[in-house]
């Protein structure tokens, strides 16, 4: 009897740690779905795309170039000859040949000795010889609204409106030594010596937020 009692007890207790276990591995898998929902959109242009990355800027003129050489300033070196068509070449981050021919070709052009190095002189040229403008900034308040181009503008979308450069144009923005190679995805903006709306995201990297509006040089990369 009393070893009957003592097996009740124990399969009672059995039962108990097991309904526990199971609730709070239930309990858990909630919270991880939870979690999983609960996660915020990402920014850019498609509602269910992975979480933006920074907007990627790159400082240009700070170090001198040469063949050989790699960096994301390389990359804006060649995409400033790339909107004066010198250079045909992708835009990677590797100084080779044709950079330097395209280098040269841009120095005769300003009465530069050509020998294909970027130093402080020619990256100055290089950057004076990009368009300036004034460039404004747009996002909060219009954040979910479509855009001209396609999708939705969100706090984490990294582009620029432009009033007539086709859709997907890769445009060049440079401002006090930084520089952010975006797209046009807008239309934009429609004030008299404005050529330029950037999306906040894309201002805030290249630090002109506080501002509001700022002198900027820019250059078509490509256009589409």
């Amino acid at each position: 009897m009393i070893h009957g009692l003592w097996l009740g007890k124990l399969n009672t207790s059995l039962m108990l740690a097991a309904a526990a276990l199971f609730a709070l591995t239930g309990l858990g898998a909630s919270v991880a779905d939870a979690g999983a929902d609960a996660k915020p959109r990402s920014g850019g242009l498609s509602i269910d795309s992975a979480p933006a990355k920074p907007a990627l800027v790159s400082r240009f003129g700070n170090r001198i170039l040469r063949e050989g050489m790699a960096g994301e300033d390389v990359r804006i070196l060649k995409g400033i000859v790339r909107s004066k068509a010198l250079l045909a070449a992708p835009l990677t981050t590797s100084f080779d040949a044709p950079t330097t021919n395209a280098v040269k070709a841009f120095q005769k052009d300003s009465s530069i000795k050509p020998n294909g190095v970027v130093n402080k002189s020619t990256s100055k040229t290089l950057v004076r010889s990009m368009k300036r403008t004034e460039a404004s900034w747009y996002g909060p308040g219009l954040y979910g609204n479509g855009v001209a181009c396609g999708g939705t503008l969100r706090p984490g979308t990294v582009g620029v409106a432009h009033k007539t450069l086709p859709c997907g144009s890769k445009v060049m923005v440079g401002y006090r030594g930084r520089f952010l190679m975006t797209k046009v995805i807008d239309r934009g903006p429609y004030i008299k010596g404005r050529s330029l709306d950037l999306t906040y995201a894309g201002a805030d990297a290249l630090g002109f937020i506080s501002a509001g509006v700022a002198n900027v040089r820019y250059a078509v990369v490509n256009r589409k």
